[in-house]
């Protein structure tokens, strides 16, 4: 059976409280990740530097080389597209949170997108909001944050 069709089946008999039934008939040995690429963490680990760096001018020479030019972060406060207008929104976010800084988790990728879940607080305590980035990447740079807010 195709792998697609056995995933929706599974689906479809979750979803209709059915599970016990296809559990028993279908087998899956479908992998849902992938090894990062080279040089991912690094990328992820330089966005974060950008973040938790409180100097605009020093973040806006480092853009070019971690992200798109048309690189855009969707968050629950809007969408910010360019270079100036994510810079203006960290600077934004540092003013609201003087001291808080982003700890993120390792990366995780999963065909063609990757993921990282973080703390953001103070040094006191550096989870004191959690939350998840949701990145795309194009020619080794990434292309889109989308932020998800836990607390």
């Amino acid at each position: 059976m195709n792998k697609h069709i056995t995933r929706g089946l599974l689906l479809a008999a979750l979803l209709a409280g059915t599970h016990n039934v296809f559990a028993e008939n279908i087998t899956m040995n479908v992998t849902t990740t992938q090894a990062a690429p080279v040089g991912l963490q690094q990328l992820i680990d330089r966005h974060f530097a950008i973040w938790n760096n409180t100097d605009a001018a020093e973040r806006a020479k480092a853009f070019a080389g971690v992200y798109t030019s048309d690189f855009f972060v969707a968050d629950p406060g809007g969408l910010n597209e360019g270079a100036e207008r994510v810079n203006a929104a960290i600077s934004h976010v540092q003013s609201q949170h003087p001291g808080f800084r982003f700890t993120p988790a390792p990366v995780e990728w999963n065909h063609g997108i990757a993921r990282v879940t973080w703390g953001y607080g103070p040094k006191e305590n550096p989870v004191q909001v959690r939350g998840e980035d949701i990145f795309t990447v194009s020619h080794g740079k990434l292309s889109s944050a989308r932020v998800f807010l836990s607390q």
